[in-house]
């Protein structure tokens, strides 16, 4: 089985100039939620926006429920403004602001404004959506994640099979095997709903005769809908591995 990741640190909200959104840490109620936040997502190319700069406040606004009020999170430059700004998308520094998640939140929804001096506020909110980040590890468990291989057989079957909370509407798998070179793109496939909830009373989702090589390891993210919005669980960036059960133990 392929558990989830848990990192033993508070829980980090990160948006990168490549309009990438992820999550990370300890991503639960209750706890210290940071925000990094790369302001060449919503600063014009043309403007002479300077890292950090008070006059021109960069400002995170969350929510926590449907119709609850908005909290304004300032983001500002904790370390001071670079020297130098790199355009790496990852190793670019970013502006960070702090909020705690309330211990009944429902989940996280963000959106940020840029106030530029002429009055003009621009926004960056996913078209209008907002951006919005489940807590994953309370809604959805990896119950199954073998490479099956009868004997004979030329190829082994992937069996995937996750448990999630009752509202998810859709759960998509994307899928790797690990060869040399890597395939340059996932393989993505529904995972079919079962007729038959848990004993805590989840949906549970699995693949259905989805064939790879037996002696490799897949490694797998999951995208489930909720609410209409897509969320993905990639396990912290690590990725889920499925893997002869047999050879579990070598693998991990």
């Amino acid at each position: 089985m392929s558990q989830h990741r848990d990192h033993d640190s508070e829980p980090q909200l990160v948006f990168t100039r490549n309009f990438h959104e992820s999550g990370s840490g300890w991503f639960l109620p209750g706890h210290l939620l940071t925000i990094s936040y790369d302001p060449a997502r919503i600063v014009p190319p043309d403007d002479d926006y300077r890292f950090g700069d008070p006059a021109r406040p960069i400002v995170a606004h969350v929510k926590f429920h449907k119709g609850g009020p908005v909290f304004d999170v300032p983001l500002t430059a904790w370390s001071g403004t670079p020297d130098y700004i790199a355009t790496d998308p990852v190793r670019a520094p970013k502006l960070q602001g702090q909020i705690e998640i309330p211990k009944d939140a429902e989940w996280v929804e963000v959106w940020v404004t840029y106030h530029r001096p002429d009055g003009q506020v621009l926004t960056d909110s996913s078209f209008g959506r907002n951006f919005r980040f489940r807590f994953y590890n309370q809604e959805l468990q990896v119950l199954q994640s073998d490479v099956l291989h009868d004997s004979g057989a030329p190829l082994g079957k992937l069996v995937v099979r996750v448990a999630t909370v009752p509202d998810i509407e859709r759960v998509v798998l994307r899928y790797r095997v690990l060869t040399d070179p890597l395939p340059p793109e996932p393989t993505s496939v529904d995972l079919e709903k079962t007729a038959t909830p848990d004993a805590q009373g989840r949906t549970v989702w699995e693949t259905r005769n989805v064939a790879v090589p037996h002696d490799r390891v897949v490694a797998y993210d999951i995208v489930y809908f909720g609410d209409g919005r897509p969320f993905k669980d990639n396990n912290q960036g690590q990725s889920f591995l499925a893997v002869d059960p047999a050879k579990r133990l070598a693998v991990t």
